[in-house]
């Protein structure tokens, strides 16, 4: 592919992210997308299949945008706290998947885009973690070598929780409309951490300990 072809398909990509972030999936149509990257329409097939194809190429490319920004956490053991570094790599990745939540709602209502996703799914090594639950897992074996999460807990386990507590809260918006309640985000990880907080004891007690 040339530099302009790449430049194209990067500006359709873009274009359909901000398409159905505006209008939702069901109503960004691929005259609208094109005019939103400022080429024809018929630009879209000749680098991609059909509609669906582009739809999974946008959510395929956010995907990657996350992976790196997540990527840094395990690098944070150590540092802080538990609380606050999973918490500010939430917040972080919530405005990122602000965009993506409706082509992730699609994904479950498409059947073409269900379809390409399964296929990405099938060849990838059962049971391994990749993308951003990979590097939350590797996070949390970081914190519990240095014994700031209880030994008994399982840091790809508790990585899933973490990202679908994210998913999950995407869909209660903030009161003033800008992307997912911060608040509700920070008491959440603040019940997951306490939970896996190595115990200590205090006046003849086990109680959780603040890491």
């Amino acid at each position: 592919m040339t530099d302009r072809g790449a430049a194209t398909r990067a500006a359709l990509i873009e274009a359909t992210r901000q398409v159905v972030h505006a209008v939702g999936y069901t109503h960004a149509t691929t005259r609208a997308i094109a005019q939103a990257a400022g080429v024809a329409e018929g630009t879209i097939y000749r680098h991609f299949a059909d509609k669906s194809a582009l739809f999974f190429a946008a959510v395929l490319d956010r995907n990657v945008t996350i992976t790196e920004r997540v990527s840094c956490l395990p690098a944070r053991a150590g540092h802080d706290t538990v609380e606050v570094n999973l918490t500010n790599a939430l917040v972080e990745l919530s405005g990122l998947r602000e965009d993506m939540l409706p082509l992730e709602l699609a994904l479950l209502t498409d059947s073409d885009l269900a379809r390409q996703q399964r296929e990405v799914a099938a060849a990838l090594p059962d049971g391994r973690l990749v993308g951003p639950p990979m590097y939350v897992a590797a996070y949390l074996a970081a914190e519990q070598s240095l014994g700031r999460v209880r030994t008994d807990v399982d840091p790809a386990q508790v990585a899933v929780v973490v990202l679908a507590t994210l998913f999950g809260l995407a869909l209660v918006p903030s009161s003033d409309g800008n992307g997912v309640n911060r608040d509700l985000l920070a008491s959440a990880v603040r019940l997951l951490t306490t939970g896996i907080a190595p115990a200590r004891q205090h006046g003849g007690r086990k109680t959780p300990s603040s890491s």
